[in-house]
C-alpha cells in the first residue's frame, strides 16, 4: 500500500471511530500542557470551561481527572460536540447510516468480492446485507470489533455525572450537522481500499501513542503525531477541523454569556492557528490551562 493511501486511512480511522475528531492536526500556537481551559473575560460573569476529550479508550485506562469534575461542578451545564443525551440520537443516527445509492453500484465489479471477504471475516455479513449502508458506519464497526478490551468514553461519563447533578446537557452541532462533515470526507470508491488496508494498520500502536499524549495532556505532541500520519487534502482539512472550530467558537459567546458553560469536544479542536483556544482568544476572551 502506498503511503499516501496509509496516510488517509488512518486519517479516516480516526473520524470513524470519534477518536480524535481532528485528523488533520496543523501546528499550534498553544504550547502549554493542558486539557482543561478557564474562559473569562469581556461579558462574561462568572468562567466557562473548555475540555478536551478522547471519544473512545480502554476502560482500564480511563480516569476522569478531578479537574475536570470540579470545573463542571462550577457551571450551569454541558455541550459536547452534538447532544449525545438526545432521546431521539439513535434514531437520527440510523437516518444518516443510509445512502440512496448502493456500494456496489460506485466500486469497481472486481472489488466486490474484495468486499465481501472482508465483510464476512470481519462482521459475518455480505455486501448485499449492506449495500446501502454508509461505508463510514461499516468501517467503525469492524474497528469497534477489534478492540481486544472493554472501551470507555468520556463523553459517557459526563453526561453521567451531569444528569446526577440535575444539569442540561446540549451539542454545539446538531446530528445532521455533525454527519455532514464525515459524508463530506469519504468517497465510496475508495472503501475497497480502505478495507484492504486496514489488515496492513497497527491501529492498537496508534492508540497506545495516542493515549500516551492524552495522559500527558500534550496537546502539540498529539498533533506531531497526527501530522506524521494525516494527509494534507485542502477540502478534508477545511471540513475536519477550520469548519467546525469556526462554527463553534462562533456560538460559544452567547451561550457563554447566558449562564456558565462546561464544554467538551474533541482534544484536537483545541490547539491549533484555527483551534477553538485560539479563536476564543482573536474574540477578546482570556483562556488559560488549568493544571489542577
Amino acid at each position: 500500500m502506498n503511503r499516501n493511501n496509509m496516510k488517509n486511512l488512518v486519517a479516516f480511522i480516526a473520524v470513524v471511530c470519534f477518536l480524535i475528531n481532528s485528523a488533520f492536526a496543523q501546528t499550534s500556537p498553544v504550547k502549554e500542557k493542558s486539557l482543561l481551559w478557564k474562559i473569562e473575560g469581556k461579558d462574561l460573569k462568572a468562567p466557562s470551561y473548555l475540555f478536551g476529550t478522547v471519544h473512545m479508550l480502554a476502560r482500564k485506562n480511563f480516569e476522569m481527572s478531578a479537574k475536570a469534575i470540579d470545573a463542571m461542578d462550577k457551571t450551569s451545564r454541558v455541550y459536547l460536540e452534538i447532544n449525545m443525551a438526545a432521546s431521539n440520537l439513535a434514531e437520527e443516527s440510523q437516518k444518516h447510516m443510509m445512502s440512496d445509492k448502493t456500494i456496489s453500484s460506485q466500486i469497481k465489479p472486481e472489488e466486490i468480492a474484495l468486499v465481501d471477504e472482508v465483510l464476512g471475516k470481519k462482521l459475518g455479513i455480505t455486501l448485499a446485507q449492506v449495500d446501502k449502508i454508509k461505508p463510514m458506519f461499516l468501517i467503525a464497526m469492524i474497528m469497534q470489533k477489534s478492540f481486544s478490551e472493554p472501551m470507555a468514553s468520556f463523553e459517557e461519563e459526563i453526561i453521567k455525572h451531569t444528569k446526577q447533578e440535575g444539569k442540561t446537557i446540549e451539542g454545539l452541532s446538531s446530528i445532521e450537522e455533525q454527519y455532514s462533515f464525515a459524508d463530506k470526507i469519504f468517497e465510496t470508491s475508495d472503501f475497497p481500499s480502505y478495507l484492504k488496508s486496514m489488515d496492513e494498520f497497527d491501529i492498537q500502536s496508534i492508540l497506545s501513542h495516542i493515549y500516551q499524549l492524552y495522559k500527558e495532556e500534550d496537546i502539540a505532541g498529539m498533533d506531531e503525531l497526527l501530522l506524521k500520519y494525516t494527509s494534507s487534502n485542502p477540502e478534508t482539512y477545511r471540513q475536519l477541523l477550520p469548519v467546525r472550530n469556526h462554527l463553534w467558537a462562533d456560538r460559544m459567546p452567547a451561550l457563554m454569556s447566558e449562564a456558565p458553560t462546561f464544554f467538551a469536544v474533541g482534544s484536537g479542536h483545541l490547539s491549533g492557528e484555527e483551534g477553538v483556544i485560539n479563536l476564543l482568544r482573536q474574540k477578546g476572551y482570556t483562556v488559560t490551562p488549568v493544571y489542577n
